[in-house]
């Protein structure tokens, strides 16, 4: 399945792209996704345990099973103490 990773402030310029496409196996989670994401773009793994997870427009956790064409939001913290800008 083919899901569509947005990123938002720092994040996307850690990955120098606001989206990615990122294909996936069936059933996979928020969790799979984050996993695959920190392999990918070394920069942002550390960083994953702090940001909250949005599909299709509401928060998930981690364990939410994912579908073919879901559009996920990673967003950092609003209020700051995301390292992004580092």
């Amino acid at each position: 399945m083919d899901v569509k990773l947005r990123l938002f402030a720092g994040l996307r310029e850690f990955v120098g792209q606001s989206e990615i496409r990122v294909s996936l196996a069936e059933g996979a989670t928020i969790g799979d996704l984050g996993d695959r994401i920190g392999l990918d773009y070394p920069k942002l793994g550390p960083l994953l345990p702090g940001l909250a997870w949005a599909v299709n427009e509401e928060y998930r956790s981690r364990e939410y099973r994912l579908r073919d064409g879901d559009e996920i939001a990673l967003i950092p913290p609003i209020s700051g103490g995301c390292p992004c800008s580092k």
